[in-house]
């Protein structure tokens, strides 16, 4: 045997096997890992909330009309409803407005309460929360909870516009 025509490593085709198996495995790893942990749904789904609101909120202040946020919370979504158009009357139900659609939060988080700055509070049902275009109304305080018991509240400051994230656990309006 001669070792000067001997070469050592891999073929081309021994490579494109092993990626391609590397291929195949990481699509069945990649989407099993958004159920590892319940912390990183749970911000994600707090996001998503605090981010529609803010969508709502800006919606409203920028096109000088009222929009209402919905939360079902039986079904854990969240979603803004259109101000009635010009040729419908403008006291028209909440029902009857369109819907830009609702933001479903993922398995395992659900949306617990909501709390209003009187101190009530929502634990069933749906709500609407009106969002005027002087920002006079809406704010509130979402409860987001995951299976393992963790919870993000989703504070929303309608005067101001802004959306913060505290925690759930013990979440109240500031009393000044």
């Amino acid at each position: 045997m001669n070792p000067r025509n001997r070469t050592s490593g891999f073929t081309i085709i021994e490579l494109i096997v092993v990626i391609a198996l590397l291929g195949i495995i990481a699509t069945v790893v990649v989407p099993n890992l958004d159920n590892m942990s319940p912390r990183y749904k749970l911000r994600a789904a707090a996001r998503t909330v605090g981010q529609t609101v803010a969508w709502a909120r800006s919606l409203g202040g920028g096109i000088g009309n009222e929009y209402v946020l919905r939360y079902r919370l039986e079904e854990n979504t969240v979603e803004i409803l259109l101000p009635p158009q010009e040729d419908e009357d403008p006291n028209i139900d909440f029902d009857q407005r369109e819907s830009l659609g609702p933001e479903i939060l993922p398995d395992g988080v659900e949306i617990t309460s909501i709390l209003h700055p009187d101190g009530s509070r929502d634990e069933y049902g749906t709500v609407d929360l009106v969002l005027d275009q002087y920002g006079a109304s809406g704010s509130h305080i979402a409860i987001i909870t995951n299976e393992d018991d963790q919870s993000i509240g989703v504070y929303f400051q309608a005067i101001l516009g802004t959306t913060d994230y505290i925690p759930g656990n013990d979440a109240e309006f500031p009393q000044w």
